[in-house]
């Protein structure tokens, strides 16, 4: 990867990289063939998501990066982790790129309290490279949700259910974005996310995301 971010070598070596995942929601996949690309929640139930790529599981060191960067206003980390993912995407240059790119938004009171999105921080390099629009302004987040950390997958689909409206009173233009965030975990958020936009009258909905982590 470009060396112009302060990321050496062997630290980059050590990222957990998520090899084989799921294609629609970007759960790690233990057993992958030619066909075997889907995994089997993905099959029976309806996502909204279209297609998710995730760089790494959500495990240590690339974990410290994460945590750091939104707990301790490391911004320059934001930077490190949006040029991994554009490296990435370019080494995987498949299907179209997205018209915008749409980060998970924060509620006013934690953006408030946090001084930024960290899903806006990442996406910038990656906007900037690709020549794509970050589009803050259509959908905002319209309650507090409790923090996802401590609730089961059921806990966090029903913490997240209708948290998000769409700021914007005028027909939306977007026939295909991307949400960009930094953990997936049960893919909550970003299914109730991609679910307001499909309803809205986008018809694809792609995630990009820098780790995926998985409830024990």
């Amino acid at each position: 990867m470009s060396r112009s971010i302060s990321l050496c070598e062997s630290c980059e070596g050590d990222f957990p990289i998520l090899a084989s995942a799921c294609k629609q929601c970007g759960l790690p996949l233990f057993k992958v063939s030619e066909h075997d690309t889907v995994c089997g929640e993905c099959l029976k139930t309806s996502s909204m998501i279209d297609y998710t790529l995730c760089l790494f599981h959500y495990q240590a060191p690339l974990d410290f990066l994460i945590t750091t960067l939104k707990y301790k206003q490391q911004l320059s980390h934001a930077e490190i982790l949006g040029q991994l993912l554009l490296t990435r995407l370019k080494q995987e240059k498949k299907g179209e790129l997205p018209e915008c790119i749409i980060p998970v938004p924060l509620h006013k009171s934690r953006l408030v309290k946090r001084g930024f999105n960290q899903s806006i921080e990442i996406a910038r390099p990656v906007a900037k490279a690709l020549k794509l629009t970050i589009d803050t302004k259509l959908v905002e987040r319209n309650r507090k949700t409790s923090a996802q950390t401590d609730l089961n997958a059921s806990q966090r689909r029903k913490n997240v259910k209708n948290c998000f409206e769409i700021k914007l009173q005028k027909a939306i233009n977007y026939d295909h974005v991307v949400i960009v965030d930094d953990v997936v975990t049960t893919g909550s958020t970003i299914n109730e996310l991609a679910k307001l936009l499909k309803q809205s009258g986008v018809k694809k909905v792609g995630v990009w995301a820098i780790s995926r982590a998985v409830l024990a």
